[in-house]
């Protein structure tokens, strides 16, 4: 609705033209205008242009200022320190010189990189459908099973506090969101930190964080966090290892289902913690040790081919940049 747009003027635009972000250029917010999109209108964050000459090819423009050489140049025309403060400048963006061969040559390279531009994306599309079912079949695992228990069964508080020495390094870790595990921060002097205690950790205990748990923030410790250190607002518990597998429980906590049941009750959500006996009383899906180990095998093939396509992808956009500098350096 038009009294939903903010107060900033709102403008169309015609198809087949180069558009930036003017506060995100410089990242690589750049493209061009397809039919569909004129359906659209856009605010004036949002710079347009189309050619003035019939030697023109909107697309080579486009990549070129995607390439190293082009977003440099508007990274130059992008004034200003902090990232959300560097707005591109009509002016200095308008002065760029930039290089154009003939519209046959423009338009193959374009065609080029158009064809595997487009192929990069498919990979990337088939990495976000994986990873998608990946979790859809976690789901679907744990949903189905009837037995369930409070992780009181599975899981003990195994905080092993130390006092700070004011005088002592400690290796910190933190906790990622989203189930995406533990985290290395930089080491610190006991005189760095208002905490008088920290909890060190070992190999296979679960960490929780009391602020984010709700969002994911749990984790099983690897090898490579063992012995670092902890504040007191990561909760740390050991598995009770006749009633859960270790490997399982690694799933478990990557459960978004889990993590919404963490979540603490009033308003004012991100001012509130998951206590360690909130945690512990949650019911989760708890079968025989067998069928754990079964279910984690399953979800653990299941995440190892996903984290095969994210690979891919990684490699797949090192392909990218390598294109774009390759197109416009004479070696495409």
């Amino acid at each position: 609705m038009g009294s939903d747009l903010t107060k900033l003027r709102h403008f169309s635009f015609d198809a087949n033209a180069l558009v930036l972000s003017n506060i995100k250029a410089w990242e690589g917010a750049i493209a061009v205008t397809s039919e569909e999109d004129v359906k659209a209108v856009a605010s004036s964050r949002f710079l347009f242009y189309v050619p003035q000459r019939d030697d023109v090819e909107i697309r080579y423009l486009r990549y070129y200022f995607l390439s190293a050489r082009g977003l440099a140049q508007i990274g130059q025309a992008s004034p200003g320190s902090a990232d959300r403060n560097r707005t591109l400048s009509m002016k200095s963006f308008e002065n760029i010189v930039a290089p154009l061969p003939d519209l046959a040559e423009q338009r193959r390279v374009a065609d080029k990189l158009d064809d595997a531009m487009n192929r990069i994306a498919r990979v990337g599309n088939m990495k976000n459908a994986s990873t998608s079912l990946t979790l859809q079949h976690a789901d679907a695992l744990f949903r189905s099973i009837e037995q369930a228990a409070p992780l009181a069964k599975a899981l003990l508080a195994d905080n092993k506090f130390i006092d700070v020495e004011p005088d002592s390094t400690y290796l910190i870790t933190g906790i990622y969101s989203f189930g995406r595990g533990l985290i290395k921060r930089p080491a610190i002097q006991g005189s760095d930190t208002a905490y008088t205690r920290f909890a060190q950790i070992q190999a296979g205990q679960i960490v929780m964080s009391k602020l984010n748990a709700w969002e994911g923030a749990l984790a099983v410790v690897s090898d490579d966090f063992a012995d670092t250190y902890v504040s007191p607002e990561y909760p740390v518990f050991s598995l009770i290892e006749d009633a859960v597998d270790s490997e399982y429980m690694e799933h478990l906590l990557a459960w978004p289902e889990l993590w919404a049941k963490l979540t603490p009750r009033g308003s004012m959500v991100r001012r509130k913690r998951t206590t360690p006996a909130t945690l512990l009383a949650t019911e989760v899906p708890l079968p025989s040790l067998s069928e754990q180990r079964r279910i984690a095998k399953q979800l653990t093939l299941a995440r190892r081919v996903a984290d095969g396509g994210a690979a891919q992808v990684e490699q797949l956009a090192t392909l990218r940049r390598t294109l774009l500098d390759a197109a416009f350096s004479g070696r495409l």
